[in-house]
Formats: structure tokens, C-alpha cells, sequence
């Protein structure tokens, strides 16, 4: 069997570290999968993140929870975690359901044995609501995990819209696998711009997002920046007023509210000498630090204080951008990672 190739697209979670999509995107790569969490209701790390990177810059996004359900009832709740994370950020979304080795090995420490009768039910339960709730449900498995793990007549009687996302290592799947595959998951070993180190990469067979919607409308979407509106929470919580004395709406908008408040704005260090000393402090350089890592994949620590490390990054970003190299966050440079 012949099948065409839509696409592929890298799947990304805290593992990958920061990630700059838009390089990814401008690699060729203009879908993701992200994972939300794990189990009961943990947020991976760096979704938020993620997610409005993949947003902001109009990158559909395929979500996924790691199980560590021992229970249909489990399951069940993680397919709620899950999809409150992706309603967030979109209405409809593919949602996978994710259940591996450390899985089995996890319950087994519980005094649970996943078998295939137990594996089979926890996947129906998760891929019902989620298709329930207006998302397109997808099961994650391996060869293994179809023949121990996952009765897939099962399954597909149940839920017979769900899609196959295939996980095998190898340069050619036989006919009867790539039938069964409508993602293949084909190495964990790629490596594309934007991405530091090995990441995981998927071809993907069908139009797997077709009837996503992001949250708001399109109209919306493009007037709404989360950078901005995240950048307005900021500027709140560190005491920031318009021209009237108000607070900033968080609307995402760079108004002339917005405008004006930024003009006030100047994150940098302390000179002393030849050393380079803490200076600003606050909510807005905890999002300075979190759009840096972003955009540039650094690793600053987002402890809210400007120092040396900051301000190198600073400096990093203003050549990349064209900016007066200065290591001072003021109008230009926060309108840049607006963005970027």
C-alpha cells in the first residue's frame, strides 16, 4: 500500500528544552505536537510556552498526555487535563493519548498489572471524552504495544474516528504497518533548526487538522498577541499606569496605552567598574528572561532580577534582530520579541 506524505512534524516537550518555532516553522515545519502533561494533572513544563509560540505564530498544534493512569477512571480524568490545556489555546484539536513502557512500569509499583484487556479500556475511556468534548482523538502506540497492549478492532469499533500515530524506528514500514499508520512516528534522532539536540519526528498521512480552530476567531486571533497581552500582565504587576493612571487592559493589543507604558521601560544591569551588577528586578524582567530563552533557546534562570547573564543574552538578541546593541530592554527590543 501507497500512502502520500501531507507533511512532517517534529513533537516537542520539556525534554527539547526552549524551542524557537519560528525557526522550526521556517525550516519547513509548520505543524507540532506538544505535550500538555502526565498523569495527574502535571503541566509539562515548557507547554505554556509552546503553546503560545505555535499560536501566536499560526503553527496548528496536535496535543498529547502521557498516561500514568491505573484505572478506566484515570484515564478518563487525564482526557479532562488534558483537554482544559488545549482549550486554552484552541477548540479543536487532535488530542493523543499516550501510554508506554514507563507506564506499565509505574503500575507495577502499584500493585497493578496493565494488561491488554486494562491498556485497551483506559485508551477508550481518554479517546471518548476527548471526542466527546470536540477533539479528534489519537492513539500513540509502538509494534509492541499493538500486539501486547492495545486491541485495536476494539478500539476503532468504540471510537471510529480515531487516528493511528505509529511509533517505529526504521527507514521503511511494511504495507500492513503503513495502513495502520496515519502518523508515523519514523526516528527520535532528527535534528532541524530551532531545536537543540535530537527530536522526535512524525510523517504525517492525513489532513489531521482539519476542523481545528484556535480559540478566538481569526479576526481576533490576529489583533490578540499573547506576547503582548503576557507582556501587559507584567507591566501590572510591577506597578506600570497609562498616561491616565490605569492599568493596562490585557488584551494583547499594542495600543497606545500599551505604546506608552513601554516608552517608560528600561531593563537593565548595574555598571560597577568593569562588573556587571544586578539592576531591574520584577515581573517584566521574568518575562524578558522567559521571551530570550524562547526566541534565542538560551537557558537563562527566570529568577526576575537583570544581571550579567541577562544582559548577554540582551545584547544576543539586539545583534540577531539589527538592534543598537545597548543590553538594555527598552521600546525596540520588547517590541521585537512581540514578534519573534
Amino acid at each position: 500500500m501507497e500512502k502520500t506524505e501531507m507533511y512532517k512534524a517534529p513533537d516537542i516537550s520539556v525534554h527539547n528544552g526552549n524551542v524557537n518555532f519560528k525557526s522550526v516553522r521556517d525550516a519547513g515545519y509548520g505543524q507540532a505536537f506538544l505535550r500538555a502533561g502526565y498523569g495527574k494533572n502535571n503541566i509539562d513544563q515548557r507547554y505554556v510556552a509552546n503553546a503560545e509560540a505555535c499560536r501566536n505564530l499560526g503553527i496548528p498544534v496536535m496535543i498529547y498526555w502521557f498516561s500514568y493512569a491505573l484505572t478506566v477512571e484515570m484515564a478518563e480524568k487525564e482526557a479532562e487535563y488534558a483537554i482544559a490545556q488545549a482549550a486554552k489555546y484552541w477548540e479543536r484539536c487532535p488530542i493523543a493519548f499516550d501510554l508506554e513502557y514507563d507506564t506499565v512500569r509505574y503500575a507495577a509499583t502499584r500493585g497493578v498489572n496493565i494488561n491488554k484487556a486494562l491498556a485497551t479500556d483506559m485508551a477508550i475511556a481518554f479517546l471518548k471524552k476527548v471526542e466527546e468534548k470536540g477533539y479528534a482523538p489519537v492513539l500513540y502506540f509502538n509494534r509492541d504495544y499493538q500486539l501486547k497492549y492495545f486491541d485495536l478492532n476494539k478500539i476503532s469499533h468504540s471510537i471510529p474516528e480515531v487516528k493511528h500515530w505509529y511509533a517505529r524506528y526504521t527507514s521503511v514500514l511494511s504495507s500492513t504497518e503503513l495502513e495502520n499508520a496515519d502518523v508515523w512516528q519514523y526516528t527520535s534522532t532528527g535534528r532541524i533548526s530551532g531545536v537543540s539536540g535530537n527530536v522526535d519526528l512524525n510523517k504525517v498521512y492525513y489532513d489531521l487538522f482539519a476542523g481545528a480552530e484556535v480559540k478566538e476567531s481569526e479576526a481576533e486571533s490576529k489583533a490578540c498577541n499573547l506576547y503582548i497581552k503576557s507582556f501587559q500582565a507584567a507591566c501590572n504587576k510591577d506597578g506600570y499606569k497609562d498616561a491616565k493612571g490605569r492599568e493596562l487592559d490585557e488584551d494583547g493589543r499594542d495600543g497606545t496605552n500599551t505604546q506608552y507604558v513601554r516608552k517608560k521601560i528600561a531593563l537593565k544591569t548595574k555598571q560597577a567598574g568593569s562588573s556587571w551588577n544586578v539592576g531591574s528586578t520584577g515581573a517584566l524582567v521574568e518575562w524578558w528572561q522567559r521571551r530570550l530563552n524562547d526566541v534565542l533557546g538560551a537557558d537563562l534562570e527566570v529568577d526576575g532580577k537583570f544581571g550579567k547573564d541577562t544582559r548577554a543574552a540582551t545584547l544576543m538578541f539586539q545583534k540577531k534582530y539589527g538592534l543598537a546593541p545597548d543590553g538594555i530592554a527598552g521600546y525596540n527590543s520588547i517590541q521585537a520579541v512581540f514578534y519573534n
